[in-house]
C-alpha cells in the first residue's frame, strides 16, 4: 500500500482522479467543468492567503477521500464573521469503512480553525447526515424548496398522452392564472420598473446595505460575493433583475435558466429585499413569475428561510413546497471560535437561504 496523505487540491495535476471520485459519489450528471472547479476552489476571494481549503486524501497518485471549505462571510445580529460551506465530503467505494470520512472531516474542522473560519455549514444528504450527527454536529433545520408551474404542456401531456389536449391545458392553465396575478399587480401600485441584466451591478451593494439589518442570518450579499458568486463563474451566465421605484430600490433577484428532468426550469439563485415588507417581496416575485413567462419556463424554484415575509407572499402566489425529498436537506454546522455560537444559528426562522447558497445548485 503507498503512503497517504493530505494535501490542498491541486486541479491542473488532480483533477482526472477527483473527477472520478466525484462521477462515483455522485452519478454522471454531478458538474464536470474544470474551469468551474477552478473558480469555486482556487479563484475564491475569502480563500485565506490565497490558498484554497478543497482537501483531498490520497494513495499515491490516487484520491480515494476528499472534504473541502468554500469560504464567504456570514452576517449574524449585526456582525460578521467567516463562515464556510463544507463540500465534496467523499470516500471512494473501494476504500469504505477505513475512517477516511471522520479523517477528512476532522482535517476540514482543524485547517478551517487554523485559517480563520468560525464557523461551517453543510447541507448534509441521507448517506453523509448520520455520520455528522454521530460526530457531534447540531441540526440546524430541514432546508425547504418552492416550486411554482408556469407552463404544464409538458407535464399534461405525461399525463394524458394526447398533444393538443395537453396544449389547451395549458392554456387554460395560463388564462386562470393570470386573471388570479392581475388583481394583486403590485409592480403597478408601487409604480416600479424592473430593470434586466446579464451581469451583478456595482450598486448591488448599495441593496445590501439598505436591507441587511433587516436580516437574522443570511450571507454576505454585497458587490464582493456576488460578483465573485454570479459574474465569475465560467460555465454559467444568470440573468440580475434590478427592482426600482423611480431613485428608491426595492430589491433584486438573480436567476439562471437550466435544463432539470428535459423540463426547461428557472432557478432564483438570489431574492433579496426587506423581509417584512410583503409588497416588496410581491413585487419580487412578480418579477420573477414575468421573467418565466417571457422565457417560456415550465417551473420555477426557489429556496427560501422563514425569516419575514417570504413564505407568506411567495404561497400567496403560487408557489408550493416541494413533496419530492432533496439531495441535500439537513443544514448542519460546526462552530469553531467563541464569535458565533451554534444556537445563533438554530432555526430555519432565523435563516435567509437561497438556491444559490452551497453545493447544490453548483452541481446542476
Amino acid at each position: 500500500m503507498s503512503e497517504r496523505r493530505i494535501c490542498n487540491i491541486n486541479l491542473d495535476e488532480d483533477f482526472e482522479s477527483f473527477e472520478e471520485l466525484c462521477i462515483l459519489s455522485f452519478g454522471e450528471r454531478t458538474n464536470q467543468d474544470l474551469g468551474m472547479h477552478k473558480w469555486m476552489f482556487d479563484e475564491n476571494p475569502y480563500n485565506p492567503n490565497g490558498q484554497n481549503l478543497m482537501y483531498v486524501l490520497k494513495e499515491g497518485d490516487k484520491i480515494i477521500g476528499a472534504d473541502g471549505l468554500i469560504p464567504f462571510e456570514l452576517y449574524v445580529n449585526g456582525k460578521v464573521v467567516i463562515g464556510a460551506h463544507s463540500v465534496k465530503s467523499m470516500t471512494h467505494p473501494d476504500f469504505k469503512r477505513q475512517g477516511i470520512f471522520r479523517t477528512m472531516t476532522d482535517n476540514s474542522v482543524e485547517c478551517g480553525r487554523n485559517n480563520g473560519v468560525d464557523v461551517i455549514i453543510g447541507l448534509a444528504n441521507k448517506n453523509s447526515y448520520p455520520a455528522y450527527e454521530k460526530f457531534g454536529w447540531p441540526t440546524l433545520y430541514e432546508k425547504e424548496v418552492y416550486i411554482r408551474p408556469i407552463n404544464i404542456t409538458h407535464k399534461m401531456k405525461d399525463k394524458i398522452k394526447v398533444g393538443f389536449l395537453a396544449s389547451l391545458s395549458n392554456g387554460l392553465y395560463k388564462g386562470f392564472d393570470k386573471l388570479r396575478l392581475a388583481p394583486k399587480n403590485v409592480l403597478k401600485k408601487l409604480n416600479a420598473t424592473v430593470k434586466e441584466l446579464d451581469y451583478v451591478p456595482e450598486e448591488i451593494t448599495e441593496y445590501w446595505d439598505k436591507f441587511k439589518d433587516r436580516y437574522n442570518v443570511l450571507i454576505v450579499r454585497d458587490y464582493k460575493y456576488l460578483n465573485y458568486r454570479y459574474n465569475k463563474r465560467p460555465d454559467v451566465k444568470y440573468k440580475t433583475l434590478l427592482v426600482n421605484a423611480g431613485s428608491e430600490k426595492i430589491g433584486f433577484v438573480v436567476l439562471r435558466e437550466t435544463l432539470a428532468n428535459n423540463s426547461k426550469m428557472v432557478s432564483v439563485a438570489e431574492n433579496f429585499t426587506d423581509p417584512k415588507n410583503e409588497q416588496y417581496i410581491s413585487s419580487l416575485a412578480e418579477a420573477i413569475i414575468n421573467y418565466c413567462y417571457k422565457v417560456n419556463a415550465e417551473y420555477v424554484v426557489v429556496g427560501t428561510g422563514l425569516y419575514g415575509k417570504y413564505k407568506d407572499v411567495l404561497l400567496n402566489y403560487g408557489f408550493a413546497k416541494n413533496k419530492k425529498s432533496l439531495i441535500n436537506n439537513m443544514m448542519i454546522a460546526k462552530s469553531l471560535s467563541d464569535k458565533i455560537l451554534t444556537d445563533e444559528l438554530m432555526g430555519h426562522e432565523r435563516w435567509h437561504i437561497t438556491q444559490g447558497d452551497g453545493e447544490t445548485e453548483l452541481d446542476l
